[in-house]
């Protein structure tokens, strides 16, 4: 397939509140790509596509000559006319990061069968007491999201992006980072990104210079837009321990106490 971005796009994703605003600011801080604010879109046409292939494939296939490449290869131009704008603008190879995109990187192998996949990974325990600080409403019914009240809630979303990210540990073009890496070795860990990305090391350079590359008033959907735009910190490291109580801090033990213990956070 040709793509009007030019080389094939770029998706990041990982659970809400694992850093996937700062790798996206570092990633486009690079100049050789761009990542604008997340879309929140991808997630959904995903979403669509296997509704359509779980309950319409016959009938598409019989009826009107469409099997599943057809479907995906539909939903591969779909997808690259969103982000054309970007890549017209920029000249840049266009990279997409919603949160929710990694619950899709198994669609969006099948749709973009070149496209590096990024996958970010945080201690579901910090996750989880960001999570429950934020203030959140669902577009839907106006109420706060679940996820933001409910401590199992935030943690089944958690070890539902980790179970993601495991389906494409054997795929050659899925790349993933730990939060607490990115930030306790941040040119260690871009320098590996960009290595698979095959960027130079001038990109990698301009990578870590990402707060002064930052414009936060594109962010204005992501919370962490305000402290992306400052240098990298550790603070939000082990927040879990001041902030999540006995009561919830059992939940998310009881939930993703095996996720976390694999990972090597326990």
């Amino acid at each position: 397939m040709q793509y009007a971005v030019g080389k094939s796009p770029i998706f990041i994703g990982g659970a809400p509140r694992s850093g996937t605003t700062l790798l996206r600011a570092m990633v486009n801080a690079s100049r050789n790509i761009v990542c604008g604010p997340e879309m929140r879109v991808i997630p959904a046409l995903c979403h669509l596509a296997e509704q359509i292939e779980a309950g319409q494939s016959d009938v598409l296939a019989r009826g009107y000559g469409l099997d599943r490449q057809a479907l995906n290869d539909r939903f591969a131009r779909a997808i690259d006319t969103l982000l054309a704008p970007l890549h017209e603008r920029t000249g840049a190879r266009v990279a997409e990061k919603t949160p929710a995109n990694i619950l899709h990187f198994s669609r969006l192998r099948q749709i973009f069968p070149d496209s590096p996949l990024i996958g970010i990974v945080r201690d579901g325990r910090d996750v989880v007491a960001s999570l429950l600080s934020m203030d959140w409403t669902d577009a839907r019914t106006g109420q706060p999201m679940a996820i933001t009240r409910d401590a199992e809630a935030a943690a089944q979303l958690w070890c539902a992006s980790i179970d993601a990210g495991q389906r494409m540990k054997a795929d050659p073009n899925y790349v993933e980072l730990r939060y607490e890496d990115l930030v306790a070795d941040t040119a260690g860990t871009i320098s590996r990104l960009f290595d698979a990305l095959g960027e130079d090391d001038d990109a990698k350079a301009r990578a870590l210079d990402h707060a002064d590359a930052f414009d936060g008033r594109q962010g204005m959907a992501e919370s962490s837009a305000d402290r992306v735009s400052r240098p990298v910190d550790r603070t939000a490291i082990d927040r879990w321990q001041t902030d999540l109580d006995q009561t919830r801090l059992d939940t998310v033990m009881r939930v993703a106490g095996h996720h976390l213990d694999r990972l090597g956070y326990v």
